[in-house]
Formats: structure tokens, sequence, C-alpha cells
């Protein structure tokens, strides 16, 4: 009995927003994605091998015009040929992984935080992705496995990051129509067999956090030299933000008149909007920028650059960004009488016990505004660590 086609209709294509393969009949799918975005697949066996073509996103390529494309390709299986290969031979040489990379990264922009996050995928494929003139149906498990091998011990997030953008890249390019078989990138069941999971070579922060009485000489070797970089690795270190939320950070989030810089819940990792009370060397950064740009326009891994190459370029440091954070708790921790559930609403973490979630309320804003003077203080070398005053005496201005 022959297998029904027309399954779907247009509202379903529409409306449909379950990851996975949605068929329509005929070997002719709706491809979610787990970000949503949605293509056509014609799915067929050719000589024994399963195989997938890409028949265009689902924003461009009607249902109609889809089903117009399948039958095509069906016809041309009944001529007893590949429809893959003789699109290949229809289209020339397959396009190269930097210009699927660039298509890929431009399809997916629209649904990404912000812009530093399309410059953290550039420029980490560009440091450890495969050549981006090499055409995208030559990148074997042998290419991806050069990428990886030099940094996945001794950078092994950073690794692993690089690892998945490529396996979406060639995920979208298979889609296309522009390589077919397994993704050579896949970590389950295939690299998993070549590389130790990331867990057993990567300690929690496998670079440890700067320990906070090195805090004021670092800053002051920050001053010494002044560049956007470094001024946004202050601003990241004056405010314990985390990084990306200061690389996406937008001039209308700041209120330089109240002293408050309110990030959106769509660009918080607990994805609620974050208040971040401004010592007065927070405003001082951001008063000295231009306004025609984002004031810390800048890559993910810039800031990390600075801390960890060698000098001139950087402090040759073996410290994380990230781990500035770990030595503002720490700091508030052993040196000053701040509640912790202020510290930690400092650090826009989600306060879980209901007694100290009503901490967002009322003084909530003034004591972390307190907090973050005396941290801005103690950064800036004037304020002893020996002599924080608890939060009851007033915040000095820095």
């Amino acid at each position: 009995m022959a297998r029904p086609i027309n399954r779907l209709s247009a509202r379903a294509v529409q409306t449909t927003t379950k990851t996975g393969y949605h068929a329509d009949g005929g070997g002719l799918y709706l491809l979610v994605g787990p970000t949503g975005a949605k293509s056509w697949v014609f799915r067929y066996q050719f000589q024994g091998r399963r195989r997938e073509m890409g028949l265009g996103p689902a924003a461009v390529v009607s249902l109609q015009e889809a089903r117009m494309a399948a039958l095509a390709q069906r016809k041309v299986l009944v001529e007893g040929r590949d429809p893959i290969e003789v699109k290949r031979l229809t289209l020339g040489t397959a396009p190269t992984f930097g210009e699927c990379a660039a298509a890929y990264i431009a399809s997916q922009r629209v649904g990404w935080r912000n812009d530093a996050q399309a410059n953290q995928w550039e420029q980490s494929l560009r440091d450890y992705g495969p050549d981006p003139g090499m055409p995208v149906d030559r990148v074997t498990t042998d290419v991806v496995m050069s990428c990886l091998m030099p940094i996945w011990t001794t950078k092994t997030e950073t690794a692993n990051r690089v690892r998945g953008r490529i396996e979406r890249i060639l995920d979208s390019a298979k889609v296309r129509g522009h390589r077919d078989g397994e993704n050579p990138a896949r970590w389950r069941g295939h690299l998993d067999k070549l590389l130790p999971k990331p867990s057993a070579v990567a300690t929690t922060g496998h670079h440890s956090a700067m320990p906070f009485l090195d805090l004021p000489a670092f800053m002051a070797q920050l001053r010494e030299r002044d560049n956007r970089s470094r001024r946004g690795l202050a601003f990241v270190i004056l405010t314990a933000a985390r990084t990306e939320e200061v690389t996406g950070a937008n001039w209308p989030e700041f209120d330089l008149d109240r002293r408050i810089w309110t990030v959106p819940a769509g660009r918080m990792k607990g994805k609620r909007e974050h208040i971040v009370p401004l010592s007065d060397a927070a405003v001082a950064i951001l008063q000295g920028l231009p306004r025609n740009a984002p004031p810390f326009s800048m890559s993910e891994n810039t800031m990390l650059y600075l801390v960890q190459r060698a000098p001139p370029k950087g402090f040759g440091l073996p410290y994380t960004v990230h781990g500035f954070r770990s030595a503002f708790r720490d700091w508030a921790a052993e040196t000053t009488d701040f509640p912790g559930e202020v510290v930690e609403m400092a650090l826009a973490h989600k306060i879980r016990n209901r007694v100290e979630a009503a901490y967002r309320r009322g003084a909530l804003i003034e004591k972390r505004r307190e907090l973050m003077a005396e941290w801005a203080a103690y950064c800036l070398g004037l304020r002893d660590v020996h002599a924080a005053p608890s939060p009851n005496e007033t915040a000095q201005t820095v």
C-alpha cells in the first residue's frame, strides 16, 4: 500500500515548533532545528545508502514549491541517478567552509542575544576552525581532529565550543545539499570515541581566579595603557558582571544620572532583568567612551586574550575573566559584613530562599550600591583590605 503524501498543511508549516523531522510524504520533510529555524529536506535511499538533500528554508520555499522540488527529485531517482550528485554536477564545486560558516551565522544572527555572539563565532572559527577556503564537503573527521587536538586539553571549553559550532555549520551545509553522510564533528557516537570527555580533562575553572589581594595592583596595570579592551575589562571587574553582559551592552541600558545599568532579561543567563548600581569608577569609564557605537562591542575572547596572552599584547596570567567574579565573592565574604544574599544578588545569582528573595525589594539596590562602591574603592587601592567598613557605614565615593 502506497504511503500517503501531502500530510502537512500550510498552517502546520507555520505553527509547528517541535524540533525534528515532520513528514509530508514522498520523502519530503519539514526539519525544525533547535533554534526554531525551519527548512525542507528530501530523504531518500540510493544504492543502499540513506541520503538527505536540502531543498531550502521554509521561510523562502513554500510548501507547494517544496512538494514540486521533491517530485523533481523522485523523477531523478526513477531515472537511476542520485539527486545529490546531479545537483553537484549542475552547481559545480561545493561552497567553502568559510562561505557556509558565514551563511549560517547570518541566518542565526537575528535570534542571538547580541552582535557579540556572532563575533565570538567568527573569531573562534578563525582561530581554531577548519581552513575557510576548504570545500565544505572535504571537511572530514581528520580535519576536525586536527582543529581540536591542539587545544582539547589546554583550552577545553573553547575547544568544545568550536566543535559544536563546526557541527552546526556542517549540519546546515548538509541540509542545503552541499555535503552528505555523517557529521564528522558530532560528539556522541563519534568524537567521544576519539577524545576524552571535556569534564575529564578540564577541571572546573581550569584557569584559576585571580586572588583578590592581587586586584589593586592589576587594576593599576590596566590603567597604565588606555584602550577599549582594558576599559572593558576594568568595567567587568568593577561591576562583577559576566563577560557577555558587558560585551553586549547598549547605551540605552545605562542611566548615568541615576547611576544604574539595567541588563534586559534576554541578555542574562538566568533570563531575568538585572539592575547594576554603578560606582563612580564605573561611571567614569562610561563617560569617557564615544556614543556612536556600543560601549564595549568586542568578542567575548578579547578580554580573555588580554589576560592570558604573553606581554606586550597581554598580561600572561593564568586566569579567566569570569574568575574576577569569584575574586569579588571572596573579597566580600572575607573582608566585609555585607549579607550573603546582597552579594549573590550583585552577581545575579538566583535567590531560592523566600526570605532572602525579599531583599529584591526596597533597600536592596542601596545596599548593593554601597557594596559596589566599597568594591571599587578596594580595586583602585583606596581601601585597605583589612580596614573595609561594614555596610552600615556611609559608602565613600571612588
